[in-house]
């Protein structure tokens, strides 16, 4: 019923453009007044205003609706204005449009569903084609996503729907010509002072009299505006332009607006390598990525409230194929792009997500400042400053009361966090003391700073594996035969890779572990990755952390997210993932997102192993 509604207005709507008359550009001669052209026609000896009309070929009414004063009885040499737009709006519907050149072009343009590309030509503006193709200012910006009107420029290639214009109201502005008597001791400047117009508009009008005389008439042109039903068709492009540009760069950001919130854009764009054979293993690792995300998608993709695309482009590991893909029309209709580890790719996306106002997730590198003064930057892997802070917090509430020992080594491996650790320590006015390792460290050295009943943290001075390997067997010892004190052991993020050799070690520490991830392996893991099997018919690359994981928490977050319309800020809710955990917030006004989800994991004494996710 709606449908069959629509068709009768747009039936009704030509129909009335068909009876229009359609009259051929005037033969008569022009003039510009207050900023237009028009023609004008000179009143001979005892002419009519019937007869002028048969003459030039247009109605009485339509030299009225200019002229109002033509009413009565007509003057001899008396001028008659209609503007030259004037018969362009008379048009058929063959649509003959001037360009800004003032150029004419004849085009059949039948109705039709389908979408036309049309290829900008010089002088050509998004006015202008709005014209050519009886198409809506905001169907072309709606139909071209990315592309702002800013940049319909000679070359560019656009997607147009022919005769997809309805009528409109806008406001049309015009000039009308008066009659009026010459008063005694008036000046042209006097008189256009009283009217509102130029003395040059005056004298314009009015070619044959160069002196004001008493009791003579002249024309006054005056402007006008008024609201009037017209279509593309029969409004002139100037006007359709003095309508459109002072909200167009307005409607542009509420169309984009409207379409970014009735769906989701995600595009992923990385360095698949798919032009090398065999692909190395980076690319094969970010496939991994996109599996996974693919995989979140597959098994909770339909929970979501709106539609989600997935748009995958393949810099091909080349910056120039990054700038390409970049200058794509579609990628400025994107939601959320996620980026690279490379550095200038990375810079890159960011740019662009900042001069667009789209996000973009960096979920692969903490080696990137740009979200400090990015606010469209979304950074996964919480940089060392913000991932320090939250370890503190974490360390005043779990440890206090307990005394610190510090085992010091030359490794510089994760030296930062163990600064500003003991920083912190110092400030804090905690009871600590130091064992400096070199060789291994022997229980005898460890157990001489340790008192009964005092609770003990210890805190290794870096995160190199060798450190490590030189104390296990010295703190294992003093758990089993120091039960007068309890300790426990505060490892780095970088312990997580050396579970496959140390696991059973810190638990017999009981050792506290805190990262930017961890993955239990688990029920969830080994369902994710049966998953995988079953639909790509392989197994999962080793990585750490694993980017099959990386993929499917970051699409099941977006899911219960901007899927269900949710937005990505300081409120929304912690997510806990199955490697990586999302609470983002925004540290100031000109700062990107920061992922403040942090994974402690503690490898009890009892051989469990407990993720606490600190949001």
């Amino acid at each position: 019923m709606i449908m069959n509604k629509f068709r009768l207005i747009l039936f009704v709507a030509l129909a009335v453009a068909v009876l229009m008359p359609m009259h051929a550009q005037l033969n008569l001669p022009t003039k510009q007044i207050a900023g237009s052209y028009f023609y004008f026609y000179q009143v001979g000896n005892k002419e009519t205003l019937y007869g002028i009309a048969q003459k030039i070929g247009v109605t009485t009414d339509e030299i009225l609706r200019y002229n109002p004063d033509a009413s009565g009885k007509l003057e001899k040499k008396q001028l008659l204005f209609l503007p030259v737009s004037f018969a362009t709006e008379q048009l058929s519907p063959a649509n003959q449009v001037r360009s800004a050149f003032g150029t004419q072009q004849q085009v059949n343009v039948p109705a039709t569903t389908e979408a036309t590309k049309h290829t900008i030509q010089a002088g050509e503006n998004i006015y202008t084609i709005a014209k050519l193709y009886n198409s809506t200012i905001e169907g072309i910006i709606s139909n071209n996503p990315g592309l702002s009107p800013a940049q319909y420029s000679p070359g560019q290639v656009i997607k147009v729907y022919r005769d997809s214009a309805l009528p409109f109201y806008y406001e049309k502005r015009g000039v009308r010509f008066y009659n009026y008597k010459i008063e005694d001791g008036e000046t042209f400047y006097g008189i256009a002072q009283r009217f509102g117009v130029t003395t040059e508009d005056i004298l314009a009008a009015n070619p044959d009299m160069k002196k004001p005389k008493k009791g003579k008439t002249i024309v006054v042109p005056k402007t006008y505006t008024e609201r009037v039903l017209g279509d593309m068709k029969s409004i002139s492009v100037e006007e359709l332009q003095a309508h459109y540009a002072p909200q167009l760069d307005a409607l542009y950001a509420q169309l984009v607006a409207e379409k970014r919130n009735s769906q989701v854009n995600i595009g992923i764009v990385l360095p698949f390598q798919l032009q090398k054979d065999p692909a190395p293993r980076q690319g094969l690792l970010y496939t991994d990525f996109y599996k996974g995300f693919l995989l979140a998608l597959d098994s909770a993709g339909a929970q979501a409230t709106k539609p989600i695309n997935v748009h995958v482009w393949d810099t091909e590991h080349n910056l120039n194929v990054t700038d390409s893909l970049l200058s794509l029309p579609e990628m400025r209709d994107m939601n959320l792009l996620i980026a690279p580890s490379e550095p200038k790719q990375l810079e890159r996306l960011n740019k662009f997500g900042n001069d667009n106002n789209i996000d973009v997730i960096n979920c692969f590198t903490t080696k990137n400042d740009d979200y400090q003064e990015n606010t469209n930057v979304i950074q996964v892997s919480t940089p060392t400053p913000q991932f320090t802070e939250r370890v503190l917090e974490w360390f005043d509430r779990q440890f206090e009361g307990y005394h610190v020992i510090y085992l010091m080594d030359a490794s510089s491996e994760g030296k930062e966090i163990f600064d500003n650790l003991r920083s912190h320590i110092d400030q804090k006015g905690i009871m600590a003391s130091t064992l400096t390792v070199s060789g291994e460290l022997s229980f005898d050295n460890l157990s001489r700073h340790m008192n009964p009943g005092t609770q003990y943290v210890i805190i290794p001075s870096s995160s190199s594996k060798d450190l490590l390997r030189k104390v296990v067997k010295a703190m294992k010892r003093a758990k089993q035969e120091r039960f007068d004190c309890e300790f426990c052991m505060v490892g780095y993020p970088e312990y997580v890779t050396y579970l496959k050799d140390y696991q059973t070690d810190l638990q017999d520490i009981d050792t506290y572990v805190f990262s930017r991830f961890f993955n239990s392996k688990g029920f969830r893991t080994r369902d994710v990755e049966a998953m995988y099997r079953k639909s790509f018919d392989g197994e999962v690359l080793n990585s750490v952390p694993n980017m099959m994981l990386i993929g499917f928490d970051l699409g099941m977050y977006i899911i219960n997210t901007l899927g269900h319309g949710i937005e990505i800020n300081n409120e929304t809710p912690l997510h806990r993932g199955i490697q990586t955990s999302f609470k983002f917030e925004r540290p100031n006004n000109w700062s990107g997102l920061i992922n403040r989800a942090i994974e402690v994991v503690h490898f009890s004494t009892d051989h469990q192993i407990t993720t606490l996710v600190q949001p």
